[in-house]
């Protein structure tokens, strides 16, 4: 991750350059000591990550964010208590009290790598997903390949039971593990061969060929439940009614 420090402290400047030189997966691109310094240098250079003091001269860190379109992911360091609420309004990753600890450094830095990472699996997801066509579509070809931590896992479409929406996170359930990706439901529905797979709630994605019974609102795959929702009843049902037996 390319990282940037925003602090007016030079003391403070130096900490955390020491400790950044110890992270391997981070990248010191320059210290700033001010907001407008900083908002210069991210317009030149790709910031993954930003080291940002609350207070300093012109613009306060809380001020800086505030104004920021595309926000880095953001570690706050101050010496003020008080301003830690504002700055997770701000969805920063986490916030170091100064003086600051390496023990409480590198906490701090493996949550923001996580992400990163979690996040660049959704972008290679997303790009290998687009090879899917619906309508060439052949279940013996079908596949994709998501990360898992360190992994790289292939998972054919046959092999998915189906797929669950949370708040962070979209979790695939295969017929022996279950995958967890950034990717978005709305993006497997966009993608995923119709013929084989049918939304049936706002948080789940069926594969149709796995249902085993349907009994009111809930569609039994092997030996889990699915709800269907109501507004998505109809339609399933018509998707799956090829015959007009229903």
């Amino acid at each position: 991750m390319n990282c940037l420090i925003i602090d007016d402290e030079t003391p403070a400047q130096m900490l955390l350059e020491n400790y950044i030189s110890k992270i391997s997966d981070l990248q010191l691109m320059g210290s700033c000591s001010s907001a407008i310094e900083a908002k210069n240098l991210l317009q030149k250079e790709r910031i993954d990550l930003i080291f940002l003091d609350i207070q300093m001269p012109d613009l306060t860190g809380i001020e800086f964010l505030k104004i920021l379109k595309n926000k880095p992911f953001t570690i706050m360091t101050t010496a003020y208590s008080e301003y830690a609420l504002q700055g997770y309004e701000l969805d920063v990753i986490d916030y170091l009290l100064k003086p600051i600890s390496f023990e409480r450094f590198f906490k701090a830095v493996s949550k923001a790598i996580e992400l990163y990472q979690s996040q660049s699996q959704s972008a290679n997801i997303q790009t290998i997903l687009q090879f899917s066509d619906n309508e060439n579509f052949n279940i013996e070809e079908q596949y994709i390949f998501i990360k898992s931590g360190y992994d790289i896992l292939k998972v054919e479409f046959e092999k998915i039971l189906f797929i669950e929406g949370m708040r962070e996170y979209t979790c695939i359930y295969t017929e022996n593990q279950k995958i967890m990706t950034l990717i978005t439901l709305q993006k497997f529905t966009e993608i995923l061969p119709t013929s084989l797979f049918a939304r049936v709630h706002r948080s789940h994605i069926v594969n149709i060929s796995k249902i085993t019974q349907i009994q009111g609102n809930m569609i039994k795959i092997g030996n889990k439940e699915v709800q269907m929702s109501k507004s998505f009843r109809e339609d399933f049902l018509k998707m799956i009614d090829k015959y007009g037996l229903l």
